[in-house]
């Protein structure tokens, strides 16, 4: 390691703390400009924000907003939405809120596509670049993780098992990105979807494995003695219901963790610029300044945590899709791992 290695990771250090510090006063900002814009319709409630405070509003505003997509709390504004506003005003911004979730679920997967078929366009056998390393390490460890339960199978479920990992994981790490946002925050319009593929595909390779009889022998416990051909009139109901609950249970946690990880630290934001302004108002800084400053770094800590978060919930999500496939495979699998 060089001597300037660490200067250079401290100067990195100092730049992020510095990006995330501006994202915080800049979603401030802007909720101060919207409340502001929608203030000149409407003197009363404008009155009233300054008597409750702007935070508080604001609070409300997001969790209004949180209810249509599955739950309620708060949102820091992202790139997408700050561009949106100053380029074609808030009005259209707000119209969008409903498509924001979608927008970033497409740019991640787009960006995704974009890197691979870059790479894979490049491809070196001899001297390979570090970005092809990167990706041949990413791709490795986790088909060695799907052969550890599908075995020799995994050559064919691994593409798609794969790029649910990837996809889950970027759409989570580009919400704790300052400006970023989280699809996956979104239930019914992002994790929903993915359980439902997953229960599809699901479905998809036990009636091709197993065969229409197979596939409904395989719901009611597989019995062999006539007591067991008995206890099967209640198991298969049993089977057939807990099998429509996995893609559910799949979509709540994720989307549970992941929009509590962005409620707590846009709450932590709020909070820093809250007190921040309120202690420099005390002083007497002019209302124009205290608009640009950005607030105590409350949130910072919370970025670890949603770091490590975020991809135990990607790699929850792709295990229990792997071991739903794996379940619908013919038992002579089971120890080709081996």
């Amino acid at each position: 390691m060089s001597k300037r290695d660490p200067r250079r990771l401290a100067t990195v250090c100092a730049l992020a703390l510095v990006l995330v510090l501006a994202a915080g006063g800049a979603a401030a900002q802007q909720h101060d400009n919207q409340d502001e814009h929608a203030g000149h319709g409407h003197a009363e409630e404008a009155h009233a924000e300054e008597a409750h405070g702007e935070a508080v509003d604001r609070g409300h505003g997001d969790e209004a907003h949180g209810d249509s997509h599955g739950g309620s709390g708060y949102h820091l504004d992202n790139i997408v939405t700050l561009l949106i506003a100053n380029i074609l005003g808030n009005d259209t911004a707000e119209a969008l809120h409903d498509w924001i979730y979608t927008i970033y679920a497409l740019i991640v997967a787009l960006i995704i596509a974009i890197f691979f078929m870059a790479i894979g366009r490049g491809l070196r056998d001899r001297a390979p670049t570090r970005v092809q390393m990167f990706a041949e390490m990413i791709v490795g460890s986790l088909y060695d993780l799907f052969r550890s339960i599908l075995g020799d199978q995994a050559r064919r479920f691994a593409p798609y098992l794969g790029t649910l990992f990837i996809f889950i994981l970027a759409n989570n790490l580009l919400g704790i990105i300052p400006l970023g946002f989280a699809a996956t925050s979104s239930f019914v319009n992002v994790t929903l979807a993915l359980g439902l593929m997953t229960f599809c595909y699901t479905q998809y390779v036990g009636i091709k494995e197993l065969g229409i009889g197979g596939y409904l022998y395989h719901f009611a416990g597989q019995p062999k003695s006539g007591i067991e051909w008995v206890f099967s009139i209640i198991i298969f109901p049993i089977e057939v219901l807990s099998e429509l609950i996995k893609p559910i249970s799949l979509s709540l946690r994720l989307f549970g963790n992941i929009f509590g990880e962005e409620t707590l630290i846009a709450v932590m934001v709020f909070l820093g610029v809250s007190l921040m302004q309120f202690l420099l108002g005390l002083m007497g800084t002019p209302e124009g300044v205290l608009g640009w400053l950005p607030g105590f770094p409350f949130h910072v800590p919370f970025y670890a945590i949603a770091l490590i978060g975020s991809t135990v919930q990607a790699l929850v999500f792709t295990l229990l899709s792997t071991i739903y496939i794996a379940l619908m495979l013919p038992h002579g699998h089971e120890g080709e791992a081996h």
